[in-house]
């Protein structure tokens, strides 16, 4: 589709955390560009409307009176959505959101699609900090906020485009897979999970659909893969592609060596074909955060990066918001909010966080919020899950309906599959009961990490403004 700028693009559900960084991309690209949504509220309302994007409050077709040169439909919106309806009747044009990610922003770059069930947006935020730090002046857009910078995407004047490939669905009229639009020349592949099973079947379904997209690597591409992921292992041998594997391994051709976990991140050996290539530090804990730091490693070397410059680029990484983030400490009860909520997330996260302060008593606190987590499909795998949790906290689920017809996640009946193998275990259903309970029952060394791909009815704040009372009191 050929627009120019000043031509005028409407978002439906424009306050998204991709459809609200897409709309300002188009906006820094001189489109005129409007939104609506059923929420409206800042931060993301506040970011939009200051770059001149006009924001309107809830759906009608007379958000699209004139009809605008291009509609955008974020994966959110289904069949009924006014907006949605009146596109389709009125013949107006209409893009999922990936498609106007490759065909306005990747298509003649070199792009770099990090993928897999855990780790995507640490990874691509650690790339796309490589790559800046180091003077490529890439382009990238982040399914969160990286630290390194002020917002979730940029727009650079380099040739590389760098970006979160998510294996959720593309649209209500686009039923597959956002990763397949976006031209992967580099592709990363952390690791291979069930999930989503609000769109996947089984495992199987979700290893077929990474299969397919190994085919779309050209032979002059690179895959970077995991090097002990069983179900990555069992797509590699059709790859069209070079590949080349990280981890801690033996076998891995990009390996780790010699980690030194501390409060302040993790020290290791970076070896190359069993080559050591020399001493690395990454400010966060956790061995998956290092193997995390290899891909990126391995995908700045494929870009001709220099191991001295990406040496110093990591050791000044900082994160991404809610990925072991510090919300703040109180009377030396220090707070920590994490997007882990599949069970080898949570599991890798707590033993992250065990290694980086194995003298605190940690207190896990979960909020079941994902359309996965609706469902009763992981209850058995949380209680080895939480394993290293010293006290837990369960919350209700927030959106119960997304099980349909599958049987539903039960925090209570999990509290009491924990207690009975000897965990301290407690179920809580609001914010206010688990700020009280947490007051009440933590004292000066512990530490507590929210886990949670929701909001948490923001309990993070809540409770540290509690702990601030009850110590000035």
């Amino acid at each position: 589709m050929q627009l120019s700028p000043g031509d005028h693009i409407h978002l439906i559900a424009a306050c998204g955390t991709a459809t609200g960084s897409l709309a300002g991309m188009l906006r820094q690209q001189g489109y005129r560009v409007t939104g609506s949504d059923s929420r409206v509220y800042p931060p993301m309302s506040t970011m939009l409307q200051d770059m001149g994007i006009n924001l309107y409050e809830g759906f009608t077709a007379e958000h699209l009176e004139p009809a605008p040169d291009l509609v955008i439909i974020g994966n959110a919106v289904s069949r009924g959505n006014p907006e949605a309806e009146a596109a389709l009747s009125r013949k107006i044009p209409y893009l999922s959101l990936p498609e106007v990610l490759r065909d306005f922003f990747i298509r003649g770059k070199k792009s770099i699609v990090v993928t897999g069930t855990h780790g995507k947006t640490t990874t691509t935020a650690l790339i796309a900090h490589l790559f800046t730090d180091c003077a490529l002046d890439p382009s990238f857009l982040v399914a969160g906020l990286p630290r390194n910078f002020d917002r979730s995407y940029r727009l650079g004047k380099g040739e590389h485009f760098i970006i979160e490939g998510d294996e959720y669905d593309s649209a209500f009229f686009a039923k597959w897979a956002k990763f397949f639009y976006y031209l992967p020349d580099t592709l990363v592949i952390n690791n291979i999970e069930f999930d989503h099973a609000d769109i996947y079947q089984d495992l199987a379904e979700i290893i077929k659909t990474f299969r397919q997209l190994i085919n779309l690597v050209p032979q002059n591409g690179l895959i970077l893969a995991h090097a002990a992921d069983t179900n990555i292992n069992e797509i590699l041998p059709d790859a069209p592609a070079p590949v080349q594997t990280f981890g801690l391994e033996t076998n891995a051709y990009w390996r780790a060596t010699d980690l030194e976990p501390g409060p302040q991140g993790t020290r290791f050996t970076l070896q190359r074909a069993g080559q050591s290539l020399g001493t690395f530090d990454l400010p966060m804990s956790g061995s998956y955060n290092v193997r995390n730091a290899l891909a990126g490693l391995a995908a700045g070397f494929h870009a001709g990066l220099t191991l001295e410059l990406m040496q110093s680029a990591l050791s000044r990484f900082t994160g991404v918001k809610r990925r072991q983030e510090i919300v703040g400490e109180v009377n030396g009860i220090l707070l920590i909010d994490d997007f882990a909520h599949h069970p080898t997330a949570v599991s890798l996260t707590l033993n992250g966080l065990k290694q980086a302060h194995p003298e605190r008593r940690l207190v896990a606190v979960f909020e079941p919020a994902s359309a996965t987590n609706a469902r009763a499909l992981f209850e058995e795998r949380y209680i080895e899950a939480f394993t290293l949790a010293d006290a837990l906290v369960i919350t209700r689920v927030p959106r119960p309906e997304r099980a349909r017809n599958d049987e539903p996640f039960s925090p209570d009946r999990l509290v009491q599959q924990l207690r009975h193998v000897g965990k301290k275990a407690d179920y809580l259903p609001d914010v206010d009961s688990i700020a009280a309970h947490l007051v009440a029952e933590t004292s000066p060394g512990d530490l507590i990490v929210f886990m949670s791909n929701g909001g948490f009815g923001g309990l993070q704040e809540k409770l540290l403004t509690a702990l601030q009372t009850q110590c000035s009191t």
